[in-house]
């Protein structure tokens, strides 16, 4: 694809001294890309990776000194939810184009207000919205891991764009990280 020939590009060109962004620089990186106040977003909320252990829940307020977030769960506005900066995901916009077909990702199970695994079963239809000129996936088909019927069959299932989330693993990767280790060849060209 286009982008990653850019990105091969920029990899093969780039100066690299050896140093990984520093920590600072990291922290600062999350904190301009922080959810805000208000914002819906997936919060995780238990320490084990289970199907259901991240659920929908609304930003009160991200601390950047200690980058940690208080929201609420969607279901109970209750109690506030302190968690660290990677137990929270921002909601899709639609637009980011990493849902393809066959695509492993976390959605919203419909009528509930848990993410759980699934995998993109048809191929997203891009549209644009009217006086938007950016293209917009408005709902994805999927299949739920565990939603087999009596038959033994999975249904597809329509999920709003908005409710369907990269695994933890692919949201959380930075660029930064992505170094190639390997050696230089030390073959002269003989």
């Amino acid at each position: 694809s286009c982008a990653a020939a850019a990105s091969d590009y920029a990899r093969s060109t780039a100066h690299f001294d050896g140093t990984a962004p520093s920590a600072h620089h990291r922290k600062r990186k999350r904190s301009k890309n922080a959810a805000r106040p208000g914002e819906q977003v997936a919060a995780k909320v238990t320490r084990t990776d289970e199907n259901g252990s991240w659920i929908l829940a609304s930003v009160q307020r991200f601390y950047s000194d200690t980058e940690t977030y208080d929201v609420q769960d969607e279901d109970d506005t209750t109690k506030l939810i302190r968690l660290p900066w990677n137990h929270v995901m921002r909601l899709s916009t639609g637009a980011e184009g990493c849902f393809h077909k066959g695509a492993r990702v976390m959605a919203i199970f419909p009528e509930t207000t848990s993410f759980y695994r699934a995998v993109v079963s048809k191929q997203p239809v891009w549209k644009l919205a009217s006086g938007s000129t950016t293209p917009m996936i408005q709902e994805l088909i999927l299949k739920f891991e565990d939603d087999e019927d009596d038959t033994g069959r999975t249904p597809h299932r329509r999920v709003p764009s908005r409710y369907v989330i990269p695994l933890p693993d692919a949201y959380f990767h930075e660029d930064d990280d992505d170094v190639d280790l390997t050696p230089p060849s030390t073959s002269t060209g003989a």
